[in-house]
């Protein structure tokens, strides 16, 4: 059904929405250190570990045993071939499902996810035959790969194992029938992992099988779990796009020890703070998850350092502050929040929080500074284009950055909103934003659009970046009807692809439309040519403020074409981003969470027209 080259790049995931996930390819070729069957995480939602990488899995007939999975090995080498028996592949809400076709006996093999758990179910049956299972463990971080030769151990207690690295609890298994057991302890040596090798990443590793299990009778069913487990069973992915998207949508937020949180991105992003509240109303708000929302938004602002808020939580748990837009996103986020569940109760709690943050970038905190009323910033990189690697920073943007000044004026207006909302009826906000509006206007505007940044001297860059869209799409434009238009055909000309907007126009010297190769490669690439489908939802919202057509601002959904095709193929997931040359092939983490969200908000925005 499948060659193998084709196997190793079309990759499946489910996650367990505890940060934790399985996830490998359509064949079962790990081609990633992040593929394997449990990856949890230890500081839950942080510090992921890969523990179980996968199953060698047989069926054992009277004439000899026929491997279900494949690997490959370093020198391209790739045994067994169970790939050549698929017949079918099916990727459901929470399952995965091979059919097998050996001899003329037919196998099924499903692996199921439990939500809110780190475990997963793994079933076997075959119309002739026993099943034998052999699993592959580790102990290591999904970041890395590791030839480290633990010490693991298993304790057998009737249907139940359970697996120790040197001494400590890691792994249960819970196997369902009769069996027998084989104890084996043997290393499997220099898996080779191709799409980590293409990045220039670690991509060999051993991995250790403890034991085999062989079923007594031509069924097998077993539990695998970190910590605890229930009953799973599988679940339909939707055929309805929308809903597509919204169950891919809930797959991003994820119930740690201190709350529910927003992972960025599958397989390597943890918690980021820009990512989160960007994605907030396509996750959350549109699935009603208010209440959740605000758990967020509370912790959020319990982090408050001089106005700015985390950029990044750690696997620690600790926060780190980068970015100056974070704080304005959230503000944003909790306006739209506020449309949706129309709380005031919960406006009046945070408003003196909110009213700090404005103090701080109002007055300086030693990074963000007002200037003529725009809103400056010093290091880099400071921006979502924060590509940077062995010192060097490939889009530093210090200054007075387009969208962060949208973000600016828009919270300004927002908080204004908010005073009278509490009854504080504060003029301070509208009348500074009125100024920022006129000094936004008077340095940024050009001729065919706005320029990205100005720098500290004042000097703008002329580089078309996608980055001016915000000015006219956010709730409150800093620009008025006019120059959105004009700005609006310089991005269709310029930058308007298939699958969302590129980073950089074509015409520029420094555009890069291919993100493969190493890290140094990829992060000068980054944010120079490659296609983010994020920025979809702020082109959409930009264009419905210019289109007085309902038929036209309807047609708008054939711009999102692309990506709900890509995302139907993928059980709703869309990726970090696409190289911005034909066949625009996927790049960065395969299922993203504002790619997710921003196009499931603009379907939902369009179709409500």
């Amino acid at each position: 059904m499948f060659s193998v080259e084709e196997c190793e790049r079309h990759e499946w995931l489910l996650p367990f929405r505890t940060g934790g996930y399985a996830s490998s390819t359509i064949c079962g070729i790990n081609s990633r250190t992040y593929h394997g069957y449990l990856v949890v995480p230890l500081n839950q939602p942080y510090k992921r570990y890969l523990i179980l990488s996968k199953f060698e899995d047989f069926l054992v007939k009277d004439i000899g045993e026929f491997p279900l999975s494949t690997n490959h090995y370093d020198w391209n080498v790739y045994y067994p071939e169970g790939y050549k028996y698929i017949k079918e592949f099916k990727w459901g809400k929470n399952y995965v499902k091979w059919v097998y076709e050996i001899e003329g006996d037919i196998v099924e093999k499903e692996i199921i996810a439990h939500e809110l758990e780190n475990a997963i179910t793994v079933r076997y049956k075959s119309s002739n035959g026993k099943i034998k299972v052999c699993p592959l463990i580790t102990y290591r971080s999904h970041h890395l790969t590791t030839t480290t030769k633990y010490f693991f151990d298993f304790q057998q207690m009737g249907s139940r194992i359970k697996i120790f690295k040197e001494g400590v609890p890691i792994l249960n298994f819970l196997i369902e029938g009769d069996y027998e057991l084989e104890h084996t302890g043997y290393w499997y040596y220099n898996f080779f992992y191709l799409l980590d090798y293409e990045r220039g990443n670690n991509h060999r590793e051993d991995l250790y099988n403890p034991f085999c299990i062989m079923s007594n009778k031509n069924e097998l069913s077993i539990d695998i779990f970190y910590d605890k487990e229930s009953m799973a069973k599988p679940v339909e992915a939707p055929s309805d796009i929308l809903r597509l998207l919204a169950n891919a949508s809930l797959s991003f937020i994820v119930k740690g020890k201190n709350g529910w949180s927003i992972i960025a991105g599958y397989h390597w992003f943890s918690e980021w703070g820009r990512d989160t509240f960007i994605s907030m109303e396509g996750l959350m708000l549109l699935n009603g998850l208010y209440k959740q929302a605000e758990e967020i938004i509370l912790r959020y602002l319990q982090y408050s350092e001089k106005g700015m808020l985390p950029n990044h939580i750690t696997p620690e748990g600790e926060p780190i502050y980068i970015g100056v837009d974070v704080s304005l996103w959230a503000i944003n986020s909790i306006y739209k929040l506020y449309l949706y569940s129309g709380d005031v109760e919960f406006i009046r709690k945070i408003y003196s929080s909110l009213q700090d943050i404005i103090d701080w970038y109002y007055k300086g905190n030693g990074i963000v500074y007002t200037r003529d009323f725009l809103l400056f910033h010093k290091g880099a990189p400071r921006t979502w284009m924060d590509a940077s690697y062995d010192g060097r920073v490939v889009t530093p943007r210090e200054g007075a950055a387009v969208e962060v000044n949208a973000l600016w004026y828009n919270a300004l207006m927002i908080m204004d909103q908010f005073s009278k909302i509490v009854g504080d009826n504060n003029t301070f906000y509208s009348e500074l934003a009125k100024r920022v509006k006129g000094a936004f206007n008077e340095k940024f505007v050009t001729s065919w659009g706005l320029y990205d940044y100005l720098d500290t001297y004042l000097i703008p860059d002329t580089s078309i970046r996608p980055n001016q869209i915000f000015a006219f799409s956010l709730p409150f434009s800093v620009i008025d009807k006019d120059v959105g238009t004009v700005m609006l055909t310089t991005i269709e000309n310029e930058l308007l692809r298939p699958f969302g907007l590129s980073t950089l126009s074509r015409r520029d010297p420094k555009y890069k439309p291919l993100y493969r190769g190493d890290r140094a490669s990829r992060d000068e690439a980054y944010h120079n040519g490659p296609i983010w489908p994020w920025l979809i939802g702020a082109y959409i919202d930009a264009k419905l403020k210019v289109e007085n057509d309902i038929i036209k601002a309807k047609m708008l959904l054939d711009v999102i074409k692309p990506l709900l095709e890509y995302a139907k193929r993928n059980n709703g997931f869309i990726p970090e981003l696409f190289e911005d040359l034909p066949p625009y092939l996927p790049g960065g983490c395969i299922a993203q969470a504002w790619s997710v969200a921003e196009v499931y908000r603009s379907v939902n925005l369009i179709t409500s027209i």
